[in-house]
């Protein structure tokens, strides 16, 4: 199993981006790029094409699913502190069911307070795997926190409730509350979906029903991690499409 420090590739920019072919954009591994993946100069310049409100000073970017806390879930321990064979079958997992480059970095090396190395899993990095968020009101860190763990359905499903009016007084709809204008500002829980393309989190519409989206896919009622990495990986690359297609209209001449 390769061990890899953070390796910081040339930096990219939209331009250079578009440059390459689909099975390259969509894979594209982001940490590449230095910094926080989510929030790199490219990264902020392809919100800045699809989503038309991002404002760099009240918003920032987001890594919608992770890992970190999933694998704490699933093995009741978190990567850093798991035995080297518990680490090596994760590793496994996600180089078998997300799909990559042949440059993905999967786990790097840090040092602790005492001098001590560890490993540390990376999350998926890639195109369809980034929203924004509000920078102020703690709404990213409520979300990670117990009961939703990052898993992105949960946080749908409390998005979906501000609109209905039924938010509840726990942490995470406190943080949403207080950042209303934000959300109110895509009018329905509908717009709220199709414009920050979040479409294919949902197993199916057109039902029928006022609303079109009301079945986040179960990323957070999944029996294992495999279970866990299969069905994000396939939301995430399904989204990268879509994104990298919205990306390629806006800029033709590519």
């Amino acid at each position: 199993m390769d061990l890899v420090h953070y390796a910081y590739g040339k930096a990219i920019r939209l331009a250079d981006f578009l440059k390459m072919d689909e099975l390259q954009a969509i894979r594209f591994d982001f940490l590449t790029q230095g910094g926080e993946s989510d929030r790199c100069p490219l990264i902020n310049e392809i919100y800045q094409q699809i989503f038309p409100w991002y404002d760099k000073k009240a918003d920032a970017g987001d890594t919608l699913n992770t890992y970190r806390l999933a694998i704490q879930q699933y093995y009741g321990h978190y990567y850093w502190n798991l035995d080297r064979a518990s680490q090596i079958e994760i590793i496994g997992i996600i180089r078998q069911y997300a799909p990559h480059n042949e440059s993905q970095i999967f786990e790097y090396e840090q040092i602790d307070q005492y001098g001590k190395p560890y490993y540390q899993v990376c999350n998926n990095y890639q195109l369809g795997n980034f929203g924004i968020l509000p920078v102020h009101g703690g709404i990213n860190p409520k979300r990670s926190g117990s009961p939703y763990f990052d898993f992105f359905d949960c946080y749908l499903e409390k998005v979906a409730t501000f609109y209905a009016g039924k938010l509840g007084d726990d942490r995470l709809s406190v943080a949403i509350r207080k950042q209303s204008a934000y959300f109110e500002q895509f009018g329905s829980f509908d717009q709220f979906v199709e414009k920050n393309i979040l479409m294919d989190f949902f197993e199916g519409h057109g039902d029928g029903q006022d609303r079109l989206y009301d079945q986040p896919v179960r990323l957070s009622g999944l029996q294992s991690f495999k279970d866990y990495v299969r069905a994000s990986s396939r939301i995430i690359t399904r989204r990268s499409q879509r994104i990298w297609h919205e990306l390629r209209l806006e800029h033709s001449g590519f």
